[in-house]
C-alpha cells in the first residue's frame, strides 16, 4: 500500500456488529481511519464513537449494498470526507438457511444482490481510487464456497462470486499494486449465524469468534499475512 502523510482510509462494510465491528475496531486502533456502512445506523455509530476514543476518525454511512445508488454514494461521501479509498473489506452478507429447492426466484436473486454484485460493484467504484494508492480488497466469504452445510449451498454459491471476485483483482490489477484476498470462515459467533443455527443446533465452543476473524483480515490489509495477494485463506472453526 502506498503511504502518504494522511492516514490511509478503509471502507468497511457490515461493519455494526460481528466481523465488521472487530475489523473497524482493529484497523482504527492501527491509525486507519474507517468508513462504517451498514443498513442500521445507530449501530455504525456506537462503533464509531469508540473508535473515536482511540483518537482515529471515522464515518459513518447508512446504506444497503445491494441498491446502485447507495454504492455510488458509498464511494462518493468517503472521497469527499476523507479525499481517499486505501482499503475496501466487503463484509456485509445476507444469510439463509433453505435448500434450493425451497428457494423462490426473488430470494436467490436478493442473496446475489448483497453477497455477490453489491461488492463487486463497489470495488469496480473505487477501483480509481485503488489503483492510485496501491490499495487492498477484502472479500469475506465463507467455509460454503468448498463444504456447505445442508441449506448454505446457494449461499455458498454467492460467496463463491467473491471469491472469484479476489482472483480477478489480483490478476487484472496486481501488477498496478491493488492486493486482494479471500478470508473464508467456518461458522463464526454472529447475529447473521444465530438468525439461522441456534445454539442447540452448533454450540458457541464449535464457532470462531468475531475477533479471530478480523485478525486475519487485519493482517491482510497491513500486509502482515503470510498468505500472498490473491490467496484464499480458509479458517476452520474448531
Amino acid at each position: 500500500m502506498e503511504h502518504t502523510n494522511e492516514p490511509p482510509v478503509a471502507i468497511i462494510t457490515g461493519a455494526g456488529s460481528g466481523i465488521g465491528r472487530a475489523v473497524a475496531i482493529g484497523l482504527g486502533a492501527k491509525g486507519y481511519r474507517v468508513v462504517l456502512v451498514g443498513r442500521r445506523l445507530e449501530p455504525l455509530k456506537t462503533v464509531g464513537q469508540f473508535i473515536g476514543k482511540q483518537g482515529t476518525d471515522w464515518l459513518a454511512i447508512s446504506a444497503d449494498i445491494a441498491l446502485s445508488h447507495q454504492r455510488a454514494e458509498i464511494v462518493n461521501q468517503t472521497i469527499s470526507e476523507f479525499e481517499r479509498i486505501d482499503v475496501i473489506v466487503n463484509n456485509a452478507g445476507l444469510g439463509t438457511c433453505k435448500n434450493l429447492g425451497d428457494l423462490s426466484e426473488t430470494e436467490i436473486q436478493d442473496l446475489f444482490l448483497v453477497n455477490a454484485i453489491g461488492p463487486i460493484e463497489l470495488v469496480r467504484l473505487a477501483l480509481p481510487e485503488l489503483i492510485k494508492l496501491k490499495g487492498c480488497v477484502v472479500n469475506v466469504a465463507s467455509m460454503a464456497i468448498v463444504d456447505p452445510f445442508v441449506g448454505l449451498g446457494i449461499y455458498g454459491c454467492t460467496k463463491a462470486a467473491i471469491d472469484g471476485l479476489t482472483r480477478a483483482i489480483h490478476n487484472e490489477y496486481g501488477e498496478q499494486g491493488v492486493r486482494a484476498y479471500t478470508v473464508a470462515p467456518g461458522a463464526v459467533e454472529t447475529e447473521m449465524l444465530r438468525s439461522i443455527v441456534s445454539a442447540e443446533i452448533l454450540p458457541t465452543d464449535q464457532t470462531l469468534s468475531p475477533e479471530q476473524v478480523a485478525s486475519k483480515i487485519i493482517s491482510c490489509v497491513t500486509g502482515e499475512a503470510t498468505e500472498p495477494s490473491g490467496s484464499t485463506i480458509l479458517m476452520n472453526s474448531p
